[in-house]
């Protein structure tokens, strides 16, 4: 978070109003077992019998995440600022990094957006590197909000009578039984120092994928 006061003609403590880093706003978990019905007495009851399904269900709003301006706009030897917003309306992953006017690697407008290598103003993208005190453009902390849960870890059992007191049991495990991607992690969110091409790019963030095993186990 922008530890700097902010005068309140400029914003004041709203800037810094927001959800915890904590925050998950929603949360839903189910856990089950189901003893799959078989047949007790004809021929089939080995092959059959003896089958369970369970496992955890999770699905989970995602954490929230502060933009920064990846450098230090009011000298404070602090790397925490954040940026300003110059388009609210244009993409989310737009940006402007400042850039000289004069020079080999000038922009005539004074920005440039590091993903593109074209000259922009300040009104074609949504985020631009802030200077100076932060101010009423300034976003605000915790704003943006990652990927949520929707995982389905499943357990699989078949269980073997070995006669009395002893018992045969095959498992099948899976984490994230559908494979489905868990874009739990912030994206590169620094203005000014993510890669081209990854500034706020969510396939470049670790999102799981199923795992699975098997066990054999004799219980007596």
């Amino acid at each position: 978070m922008n530890v700097t006061s902010i005068p309140a003609a400029l914003g004041g403590m709203k800037l810094d109003r927001g959800p915890s880093d904590y925050d998950r706003t929603h949360r839903f978990t189910v856990a089950y077992i189901w003893y799959v019905p078989g047949p007790a007495r004809n021929r089939w009851k080995y092959a059959l019998g003896g089958w369970s399904i369970s496992g955890i269900t999770t699905f989970q709003s995602g954490a929230p995440f502060t933009v920064a301006n990846g450098f230090d706009r009011n000298n404070d030897g602090l790397l925490q600022d954040r940026p300003d917003i110059g388009n609210p309306n244009a993409p989310l992953n737009s940006r402007a990094v400042i850039t000289p006017e004069t020079g080999s690697q000038s922009c005539s407008t004074g920005y440039r957006n590091p993903d593109t290598g074209q000259c922009v103003s300040p009104t074609d993208v949504h985020w631009i590197q802030g200077t100076g005190m932060p101010n009423g453009a300034t976003v605000g902390r915790n704003t943006l909000i990652t990927g949520g849960i929707a995982n389905f870890d499943v357990d699989l059992t078949k269980t073997v009578s070995l006669g009395e007191g002893r018992r045969l049991e095959f498992r099948l495990e899976a984490f994230n039984a559908f494979n489905h991607p868990q874009f739990t992690s912030a994206p590169a969110f620094s203005v000014v120092g993510a890669t081209p091409g990854r500034f706020l790019n969510r396939d470049f963030t670790p999102s799981g994928i199923r795992t699975m095993w098997a066990q054999v186990r004799v219980v007596f």
